[in-house]
């Protein structure tokens, strides 16, 4: 019988750290044990982090994990590709940064990759509760950053801050507004027609299966981004 796995979940009080806390409690080959980043980080006999905290308190638990050894799961937003690139430069290890756990948004960002091969116009527009703090969201950062990889991307009116900010050329519109959980569009235009790729989470339970996919991966050298290679995504 395989050993249990000791998960220390920084950030539980949050919505995504307490269903990561749940989850873990309810799983029988996993252990939580909650971890209070003010308070220092005791990292005895933790096996993996899951971090749900803010880029402060995670660049923290960063450092600290990569002295301990610990692996981590990073659901904490603002790790762009340059602070990506940065962990990398430093020889950060055992590291997986996921904006979006749910695999539906997973693969929204997956096929709007697919798309931005053959259209030349692509603008992101995201939907999130009031609460949230940071826009655009982690998600539709790494959406804009994916898509701006596959080809070099021109906004047409890249001096006019109503169209959005601009990420790795795309335009990324941000909304915050009481009663919605989440929501992205990938919008593409070509001649004569377009092609919306539409992703709706209508509850954070969404996030339940890829939590647990990343929490039970066996930790990759260096630093992973996302969970498109554990469902089998190039």
């Amino acid at each position: 019988m395989a050993a249990t796995r000791r998960v220390g979940i920084a950030g539980a009080t949050g919505r995504l750290g307490a269903l990561a806390l749940r989850l873990v409690r309810e799983a029988d080959d996993l252990e939580p044990v909650e971890l209070d980043v003010r308070e220092g980080v005791d990292l005895d006999r933790i096996d993996v982090i899951f971090d749900a905290t803010v880029l402060a308190a995670s660049a923290k638990l960063v450092a600290a994990a990569a002295e301990a050894a610990v692996p981590m799961v990073i659901a904490t937003s603002g790790w762009s590709d340059e602070r990506v690139a940065a962990l990398r430069d430093r020889g950060v290890d055992r590291i997986r940064i996921v904006p979006n756990f749910s695999l539906g948004s997973v693969l929204e960002t997956h096929l709007a990759t697919i798309a931005a091969q053959h259209f030349e116009a692509v603008e992101v527009v995201e939907a999130h509760h009031d609460r949230k703090r940071d826009a655009p969201s982690g998600t539709a950062t790494r959406t804009a950053e994916a898509v701006g990889a596959v080809r070099g991307f021109l906004p047409a009116t890249p001096d006019e801050p109503g169209r959005g900010a601009i990420i790795a050329g795309v335009p990324v519109h941000a909304i915050r507004l009481p009663g919605v959980v989440a929501r992205q569009e990938v919008v593409f235009g070509g001649i004569g027609e377009t092609l919306t790729i539409r992703h709706d989470t209508t509850s954070s339970e969404s996030y339940t299966a890829g939590i647990l996919l990343a929490l039970r991966a066996e930790p990759l050298p260096g630093v992973t981004v996302g969970i498109g290679d554990l469902l089998g995504l190039a």
